[in-house]
């Protein structure tokens, strides 16, 4: 992250918005995400449709994901809480109170959110108008039986982990809340 940051986006005439999602749901939803899409990835060390082996040498290898392990990842951007050109929401808040978190985004980002712009955001960004659109769904490269945007919920990955993989994972949410970071895992 650093040598990204620092070439890419540092200096507070940029503004980032980063959204942190629980590790539970986040690993299901990327194993989606790399079954849909792996072949832009380098991700052949994973037979496609082995959970367990995409969890071990996926999820929980930091030399082979591409963002390294999800907890290192969260803590890195952490570190930056204090600057004011980072706004940290997670998935969660997102869904709980998607009205709340957009008034968040609008006033960091310094946007008027009318009554008009505020229906429009929440109306495109619903999940069932992101999975209907062209242009958010993946429709030209995403299987039909494995559409991109699959569920748009939290708490997905209960009766989907195994319990050593579930508590593999909390070890790594303890992590982030010692850093500071609001990690729900429902």
């Amino acid at each position: 992250l650093k040598q990204w940051y620092q070439r890419r986006v540092r200096g507070a005439d940029k503004k980032i918005i980063y959204c942190c999602r629980n590790p539970k749901d986040w690993v299901m939803s990327y194993y989606s995400h790399i079954d849909t899409l792996g072949k832009f990835y380098l991700c052949d060390t994973v037979q496609r449709g082995d959970f367990a082996e995409y969890f071990s040498k996926i999820a929980r290898d930091g030399k082979v994901c591409e963002m390294g392990l999800w907890e290192e990842h969260a803590i890195e951007w952490l570190a930056q809480k204090g600057a004011k050109n980072i706004l940290f929401l997670t998935f969660e808040d997102l869904v709980e109170d998607t009205e709340r978190e957009l008034k968040r985004i609008a006033e960091f980002l310094g946007v008027e959110l009318t009554e008009e712009l505020k229906d429009r955001v929440l109306y495109e960004g619903k999940f069932e108008t992101m999975q209907k659109n062209d242009a958010t769904n993946y429709s030209w490269i995403a299987k039909k039986d494995k559409p991109f945007i699959r569920k748009g919920k939290v708490g997905g990955w209960i009766g989907q982990l195994t319990e050593g993989q579930s508590a593999e994972l909390d070890v790594a949410v303890e992590k982030v809340r010692t850093a500071g970071g609001k990690i729900r895992c429902t």
